[in-house]
């Protein structure tokens, strides 16, 4: 196995800063860490990098989704580790790419040792040379309990938790009010949260979406 020369794109500059020391620290040759994703393709073909540790939010613009899709078409064998703390890619946007196969997602709240990071870094290498690699869906870095939503369940809780009302998300999703609050009630139900009055349920969604979304707890 080749060792990894690694690429980081993560926005945050401290947490960047933090990453990269650590892992440097550990045997893992940075050769870049970039904050935006113009800064990283570029540096990814400057410095033609085995691996990649991406954010999924970036801000504005391309995903790390996005960025890890260019990459592997660029280059098929590179390993690549997303790092995020949305406990479910939908949950930032619709209509995101696929994960690319092979690929390591990590939690951030999850992880608790820099080591996580440096083993799921030599896997994904690991991953992207096999020529049996599964997608990463299927994989144990995404959970398990967000596995079961569908593609509109995941939009129609962001929304909630966006502050939308039954009626401006039916006519976003160009559905009836009453398709919008069926789906709401089975979000309910899947996530156990008791049938209460439709403002306290819609509360208790927001909480939900916050937390699998790093931005907070229940």
């Amino acid at each position: 196995m080749k060792f990894p020369r690694l690429l980081i794109v993560e926005d945050d500059a401290f947490t960047r800063t933090s990453i990269a020391g650590a892992l440097a620290a550990c045997g893992i040759e940075v050769v870049d860490s970039v904050g935006t994703s113009a800064q990283a393709v570029i540096s990814f073909e400057k410095h033609k990098p085995n691996a990649v540790l991406l954010d999924l939010d970036l801000g504005y613009g391309p995903t790390g989704l996005d960025l890890a899709r260019a990459f592997r078409i660029r280059n098929p064998n590179v390993g690549l580790v997303m790092l995020t703390s949305y406990s479910d890619p939908r949950l930032l946007r619709a209509n995101l790419p696929n994960i690319p196969s092979g690929t390591e997602y990590l939690i951030k709240s999850d992880v608790s040792e820099i080591a996580t990071v440096g083993r799921a870094i030599k896997l994904a290498v690991q991953n992207a040379a096999a020529s049996d690699t599964k997608p990463a869906q299927s994989g144990s870095g995404m959970p398990r309990d967000m596995q079961g939503f569908t593609d509109i369940q995941i939009e129609t809780l962001r929304m909630v938790a966006q502050g939308h009302t039954n009626s401006e998300i039916a006519k976003q999703r160009f559905v009836s009010e009453k398709a919008v609050e069926q789906t709401i009630a089975k979000i309910a139900k899947a996530l156990e949260i008791p049938a209460a009055t439709n403002q306290n349920q819609r509360v208790h969604i927001a909480r939900v979406y916050f937390r699998l979304t790093g931005q907070g707890n229940l």
